[in-house]
């Protein structure tokens, strides 16, 4: 892997944590006041949940953001086959994670405002967790499959993809599996 390369792999590796500690943005859900009559518990389930997802799609758009400066900057000015390569993945893995995390700030828009029960807002917790597993489950895919382009590719521009392919993939798997198991 030429040095270049290394560099900036290192540099959005050390970044990831700090990114996974970030503020929420200022379109984050405004928490509501509590109904009259409403039960305090699914109030507080309710904030929880919007604290947890909201942390999510703010990582999520944080990593997207590194991804694609970082992969714009190889691909600009990589000498080479495997850098140019590992910068497109970058760059195409930001914008894929870019449109996921806007749909997610989206639905929790729409989830802000929401009077529901506490089981109702249990149930949503469940269903976020069991998608963020199947998410770590497909992540493993993607870290095998790029490290065997790494491994048997027939030239660099096919190792360099699957360089940039085990990258993402494991950030990705890193990310759903401490949202899958319950990060807060």
């Amino acid at each position: 892997m030429p040095r270049r390369a290394l560099g900036i792999h290192a540099l959005t590796l050390l970044l990831a944590p700090a990114i996974a500690h970030a503020d929420p943005p200022a379109i984050a859900p405004v928490p509501l006041p509590a109904p009259k009559g409403q039960d305090p518990a699914a109030i507080a389930a309710r904030e929880a949940h919007l604290e947890t997802q909201t942390r999510a799609m703010t990582v999520l758009t944080s990593w997207a953001v590194a991804s694609i400066a970082t992969g714009a900057a190889l691909w600009a000015t990589a000498g080479d086959d495997y850098t140019r390569s590992i910068g497109i993945q970058n760059v195409a893995w930001g914008a894929v994670d870019g449109v996921i995390a806007g749909f997610g700030y989206r639905g929790l828009a729409k989830q802000s405002g929401l009077d529901k029960p506490l089981s109702y807002w249990q149930a949503e917790d469940r269903k976020a967790r069991t998608i963020f597993l199947v998410n770590a489950g497909l992540d493993v895919l993607y870290v095998t499959a790029g490290a065997l382009m790494v491994g048997f590719g027939k030239n660099d521009w096919v190792r360099g993809a699957g360089a940039g392919v085990a990258l993402q993939g494991s950030f990705l798997f890193a990310f759903d599996t401490a949202m899958g198991l319950g990060a807060r």
